[in-house]
């Protein structure tokens, strides 16, 4: 990655700005709402936040409910419904905002016969080398404002959850809304939860998480096909799921389901009534042991209307089934080093002429990660991934993408994290047998107030 010499004056200050970050943490002045209605750290949930522990799995199994402390087996641990009842509602208990500002410096560079897109920032330059596209740009950004309301009725089963976001990539969105019933006891509980949901979020254990230690989530769960699908979405529809924890929560093992409405032929969301009537199905296990490792596997079965040959006089429509399996674990020693591993295997249908019969996109990703916890909110993490990906008749082609960074929490109650990252993806493209390299610098600080 070659830099001009402005750009090597922002990245050097950045890290001059991080590596001071690091030496001088500053007293928080504000916490997250479940912090504050608990009187807790965020590392009670969290390893360092967003990522969760297994504490924080268990918090959102019972509804947004603190697991009890004292649950030995001596006597029936207590209903969901009677969890934190004495802890009255408060709306700033309820209230969140989630507030992240980076410096990022970033480069794409395109085999011959891809296009590289222009940037709309003004710091962005593109040009042509040796049958290589590129573009590069450097920037201060406003990366994402949103806000979260999210608490329990007392005394009764019932919860929510909302997320909208104010501000991300130019545009403000709802994420999640939902519902939640949370029955049951504490070490046996069941859940039914119905809205506008995230399709891999919440269940899983960390290797399966979108939300990580670093920016973005790991390319084997984001990975978008040729159909313009991902697992990064947040469909309508309905979750269930069933949790058993045995003494003091040392073992816990869970399932869940959803079914949703799926998506539009475009790749985003169906949120009210379509043309569309079959309902898309996503289920997994999991299953948390030791001081915080764990295993989860993962199915989903949809389709999607897929517009072919999109503006050209061969354009046709057909509705391909979809299919993802996959299986994820990690292993936590030392208080100190976790080990992430996964895979997931891709099937798509797949028609190059109307009327012809069924191809098939198929993939197979996937990832690996190293994270090493420095003392309590400081880390330093590296990630892998790597898969092929091929439209049946044609030839595989090759992804692999790659990250190492570090971060710091800045504040005592960790709702404040610095962070340092360098990522770099190639992505081959099994339709046009081509590829693109992106390369991206970031330095950024989440607040969470």
């Amino acid at each position: 990655m070659k830099l001009s010499t402005s750009g090597r004056k922002a990245v050097l200050l950045s890290f001059a700005c991080f590596l001071l970050l690091l030496m001088c943490p500053q007293p928080g002045r504000a916490i997250p709402a479940f912090a504050r209605k608990f009187g807790v750290k965020c590392y009670t949930c969290h390893t360092i936040p967003p990522a969760l522990n297994k504490n924080g799995y268990m918090f959102k199994r019972l509804g947004y409910r603190m697991p009890p402390d004292n649950m030995d087996g001596s006597k029936p641990a207590p209903p969901v419904h009677t969890l934190d009842n004495q802890i009255p509602f408060r709306i700033t208990n309820a209230l969140a905002l989630i507030l992240q500002g980076s410096f990022t410096d970033d480069k794409t560079v395109a085999d011959a016969g891809n296009t590289v897109a222009s940037s709309p920032v003004s710091a962005c330059n593109s040009g042509s080398v040796a049958n290589q596209q590129k573009s590069s740009c450097s920037s201060f950004n406003l990366d994402e404002a949103a806000l979260f309301i999210a608490s329990t009725v007392p005394d009764t089963g019932f919860s929510y959850f909302g997320h909208y976001e104010l501000y991300q990539g130019g545009e403000n969105d709802l994420e999640q809304g939902f519902g939640v019933y949370t029955g049951g006891r504490a070490n046996n509980s069941y859940f039914i939860k119905a809205g506008e949901i995230h399709m891999q979020e919440g269940e899983g254990t960390r290797a399966a998480m979108f939300y990580n230690l670093f920016p973005d989530p790991s390319y084997t769960l984001t990975n978008v096909d040729p159909l313009g699908f991902s697992l990064d979405q947040h469909p309508v529809g309905v979750d269930v799921g069933y949790t058993h924890a045995s003494n003091y929560f040392e073992r816990i093992f869970g399932v869940s389901a959803k079914i949703t409405n799926g998506l539009n032929a475009d790749g985003s969301e169906i949120l009210d009534s379509s043309t569309k009537n079959s309902k898309d199905v996503w289920a997994d296990a999991d299953y948390w042991f030791g001081e915080d490792s764990g295993v989860t596997v993962m199915m989903y079965r949809g389709s999607k209307d897929q517009i072919q040959n999109a503006g050209a006089p061969n354009e046709f429509t057909f509705r391909p089934t979809i299919w993802r399996q996959g299986m994820f674990g990690n292993y936590f020693m030392f208080d100190k080093l976790d080990l992430l591993g996964g895979y997931i295997h891709s099937q798509d249908d797949w028609q190059w002429t109307q009327g012809g019969g069924l191809n098939h996109y198929l993939a197979n990703n996937y990832r690996g990660e190293v994270d090493y916890y420095i003392q309590t909110g400081t880390a330093l993490m590296a990630r892998i991934d790597r898969g092929t990906a091929r439209i049946t008749p044609q030839p595989k082609v090759a992804d692999i993408a790659w990250g190492v960074g570090a971060e710091h929490a800045l504040t005592p109650l960790g709702n404040v994290v610095a962070r340092l990252t360098y990522n770099q993806e190639h992505d081959g493209d099994p339709l046009a047998l081509a590829g693109t390299t992106d390369k991206n610098l970031m330095l950024d600080v989440r607040i969470m107030f």
